[in-house]
């Protein structure tokens, strides 16, 4: 791999989103607690939906101060707070308003910081190689993938939600050290010809992007909203195991074919990719053991390690350098957007209907998507040919 992509500060960029992430798959045993407090499956979407909404309504926000105060200083207060918010959890005893305000709080400086260091990454990636190098910065937030949920099983079995939330803080705390060590770049994005971020949202070469990104936030929304207590229902498995799976597919193939969308084009990648992960929720609908499970984990990591990268590239592409702040606060709130609708519809139909009819709805919007994509880009592509 050249060195003109792992340069010193793609690699602060790096660690930091490795800390960032491992506080994030720790934190998918969060469910785990509401549950210990009496809610149920409707509740626990609910809770995630509202903190999900709150960090939503923040991103125009976000997005005009990376992009007019700097990526790294609005990091590092989000940093900072993370590690206050998870400690507050330490109050809280029963299902009540501090719940969701707690959790929308930390909804909202995680989605600052991940889309932070994005922007932060899309500024030092080689337009040649942003492919590649969302897929390799990727890797920082799946090899977290592959043992932090572990870890939260770990450390609840061992001490209780008081031990998980104590790590958790531990882990941010890190993560505010790390970001205090990036460095302005010299070359920083020009102000000069932005646009309005309520007019760029609107950007006809993006939309398409938001579409896929859309059912893929729906897709990866189920498995950290209800992963946790799908196990537990079916009664095989656990949440360790199955991202363990997920997450190590993910880095396996982005250090073996990151170079491929780059390479052929992310036309012919993407119907794949998306067919993979309609794979796993199918399988994820009919299991009946943890090899079922690994299967799934293993066709959901493939889909993953290609769609996001490739979403990432075509976010930072369509978007002008004094807008990119806005664009990656757009990918992010658009992914979130679909956890904000998924968590509590899903949770209904998994009360009403059970596991298997909400996997196998995710797999069918995940195919019209897909579609919506592919007519949304040729549409585009027809417009910008006859203007």
């Amino acid at each position: 791999m050249r060195s003109d992509l792992l340069t010193p500060a793609f690699r602060r960029a790096f660690v930091a989103n490795f800390f960032s992430d491992l506080s994030f798959t720790m934190f998918i045993q969060f469910p785990g607690f509401l549950a210990r407090l009496g809610a149920r499956e409707a509740l626990i979407g609910t809770v995630i939906s509202v903190a999900v909404l709150a960090s939503i309504v923040s991103r125009p926000f976000v997005g005009e101060s990376l992009d007019r105060i700097g990526r790294i200083p609005v990091v590092t207060a989000s940093a900072a707070l993370r590690v206050v918010t998870v400690l507050s959890f330490l109050l809280i005893d029963r299902i009540g308003p501090a719940v969701f305000v707690a959790r929308a709080v930390y909804a909202i400086v995680l989605a600052v910081t991940f889309t932070g260091l994005f922007t932060y990454a899309g500024d030092v990636i080689p337009p040649g190689r942003r492919a590649q190098g969302i897929a390799i910065y990727g890797l920082s937030g799946m090899l977290p993938g592959m043992f932090g949920p572990a870890l939260g099983d770990l450390l609840i079995g061992f001490g209780g939600y008081r031990a998980f939330f104590i790590a958790v803080a531990a882990v941010d705390l890190v993560l505010l050290l790390v970001v205090r060590t990036l460095r302005p770049l010299p070359d920083a994005p020009s102000l000069a010809g932005r646009t309005p971020f309520l007019r760029f949202v609107r950007e006809p070469a993006l939309r398409p992007v938001w579409i896929l990104t859309l059912v893929f936030g729906l897709a990866f929304g189920t498995i950290i909203t209800f992963l946790r207590t799908y196990v537990d229902a079916v009664g095989f498995g656990s949440v360790g195991l199955f991202m363990f799976g997920y997450s190590g597919t993910a880095v396996v193939l982005r250090l073996t074919v990151s170079w491929l969308p780059d390479r052929v084009g992310h036309r012919r990648v993407i119907p794949v990719a998306i067919g993979f992960l309609v794979g796993a929720f199918v399988l994820l609908a009919v299991a009946d053991g943890v090899g079922m499970l690994v299967a799934a984990a293993i066709l959901g990591g493939t889909g993953h390690a290609f769609l996001f990268p490739i979403l990432g590239k075509l976010t930072v592409d369509r978007s002008p350098a004094a807008n990119r702040g806005a664009g990656m606060g757009i990918f992010t709130a658009v992914f979130d957007l679909a956890i904000l609708v998924g968590g509590p519809v899903l949770g209904l139909v998994i009360e009403a209907f059970g596991y298997p009819a909400a996997f196998l709805t995710v797999a069918g919007l995940a195919v019209i998507g897909g579609a919506g994509f592919f007519v949304g880009d040729r549409t585009r592509a027809a417009t910008t040919r006859t203007a």
